[in-house]
């Protein structure tokens, strides 16, 4: 392998660091749609549960090309958004998801702003991807003039996930995060827990949480 593009890249990244994983978690890790879009500048990847479908719901997890500022930061941003699939919807950035991302070789991580260096990943993935980063070789985005091409002002800071614990990667208390559910005739509620045992007084059918979406 001579030269690199970014979707390559990522893939690539991906295959190093699933070696590390039991068999199941390498399973549902390589499970996932990983893909490599235009995103926005403010959010550097984005994972959404059951948003795939190929014989069953998979989960998407894009990497954002218009928050791209280095080839290590793109690497971390595919491990960050690889350690939500693992950890699954609803986990946020709380001490599950930090684990999966340990597991998978990102270590030093925030829920937005992370300051991304080689020395974020275990030794072991930390060669392979410097190996890996020269060959990348088809060019980056290019904003215009603080314009993207989608004509949308860039707005230069990385904001948290909505799906986070705590402010500003993970520091300060902790957010209360909303979850949704919804009934048969479609009445939707909003509460601050994972399970809404409770019945629709409309269609007296149970409460049905909606899949989440990750994004930093």
């Amino acid at each position: 392998m001579t030269t690199l593009t970014h979707e390559q890249f990522i893939q690539a990244v991906r295959d190093i660091a699933v070696k590390r994983l039991a068999e199941q978690e390498r399973i549902a890790a390589l499970d996932a749609k990983l893909v490599y879009g235009a995103g926005s500048r403010r959010t550097r990847g984005v994972t959404y549960f059951g948003a795939w479908k190929n014989g069953h719901e998979h989960a998407l997890a894009e990497v954002c090309a218009f928050a791209e500022d280095s080839p290590v930061q793109i690497a971390g941003t595919t491990l960050h958004e690889l350690g939500h699939v693992l950890a699954g919807p609803g986990k946020g950035h709380g001490k599950g998801w930090a684990e999966c991302c340990d597991r998978l070789g990102l270590r030093f991580v925030r829920a937005a702003g992370t300051r991304y260096s080689l020395a974020c990943f275990a030794p072991d993935i930390r060669i392979a991807i410097a190996k890996l980063m020269p060959l990348i070789n088809d060019g980056k985005p290019q904003p215009r003039d603080g314009i993207d091409v989608t004509g949308i002002p860039l707005q230069f800071k990385i904001r948290p996930c909505s799906a986070g614990l705590g402010a500003r990667g993970g520091k300060g208390r902790a957010r209360k995060q909303m979850r949704r559910f919804v009934c048969s005739c479609g009445v939707i509620a909003r509460v601050c827990r994972d399970d809404f045992p409770a019945t629709c007084n409309l269609c007296g059918s149970g409460f049905i949480r909606e899949e989440s979406t990750t994004a930093h």
